[in-house]
């Protein structure tokens, strides 16, 4: 699997095996593309995090970027909204609990905010993966936390 994949209007893209690229200005984002069969193009990217836009041959496209976390975590709170049943949500990254923003018994909504995590001095908010009833709170500010610990239990 490799680091990154690249989607265009949803679909995963070929990144590019065979063509080079060489930047001209890497601080405005102007580069030439060279293919495989030697064919090359001027190209402006603009962007940050997941969404970028390529300019090439006038053509605007744009491209969504994710790492493999990032593919990870999509398909797992897609996983998770299928579900219908109990859920519980752990912890994606080691860290100490610093708050919990919830009590048991308390109805969530998706996308509510659980508890915040602090690893490498930021601070992490863990949200509702999709609505719900809080049934466990299985931590405690100050505690350590290591990836994969329960963390709550939804219904």
């Amino acid at each position: 699997m490799t680091d990154y994949e690249a989607r265009v209007a949803g679909e995963p893209i070929d990144t590019g095996i065979g063509w080079q690229i060489d930047w001209l200005d890497r601080v405005e984002g102007v580069a030439r593309v060279t293919s495989p069969d030697g064919e090359s193009h001027l190209v402006v990217v603009e962007g940050r995090d997941q969404e970028w836009w390529v300019t090439i041959r006038g053509r605007r496209i744009g491209v969504e970027v994710r790492s493999w976390r990032e593919r990870v975590l999509a398909a797992a709170e897609t996983a998770s909204k299928a579900a219908g049943g109990p859920i519980t949500v752990a912890a994606t990254l080691p860290g100490l609990v610093v708050a919990i923003t919830v009590s048991i018994g308390e109805e969530v909504e998706e996308g509510a905010s659980l508890l915040t995590i602090e690893a490498m001095k930021m601070q992490n908010e863990v949200r509702a993966p999709r609505a719900g009833r809080i049934s466990d709170i299985s931590v405690s500010v100050g505690q350590a936390v290591a990836t994969g610990t329960a963390l709550v239990r939804l219904e």
